[in-house]
């Protein structure tokens, strides 16, 4: 996970350079990115809330991990975000 996280990151620093790539399409593509995180979020929340039904153990840790895992990519996508506004 965490290696993952790293490599997503060196990714997203490599397509922030300003060489790479223009700052319109790096602006589409983060909006592009937080859309459907912001939406797997929204839902693993309402399910972890009881708002489609009661869950079990085991689902509401697979939803956990989820829930986790959509944050540190929330995360990485405002972090670069951040950067590009600093160029």
């Amino acid at each position: 996970m965490e290696q993952e996280k790293l490599m997503l990151e060196e990714y997203l620093e490599i397509l922030s350079n300003k060489d790479f790539i223009s700052q319109e399409i790096f602006d589409s593509m983060s909006h592009e990115l937080r859309t459907p995180i912001v939406s797997i979020k929204a839902y693993t929340d309402m399910l972890l809330e009881g708002h489609f039904g009661k869950l079990d153990k085991k689902q509401q840790e697979k939803l956990n991990q989820i829930k986790t895992n959509t944050n540190l990519l929330l995360n990485i996508v405002f972090k670069m975000l951040e950067k590009s506004k600093l160029r």
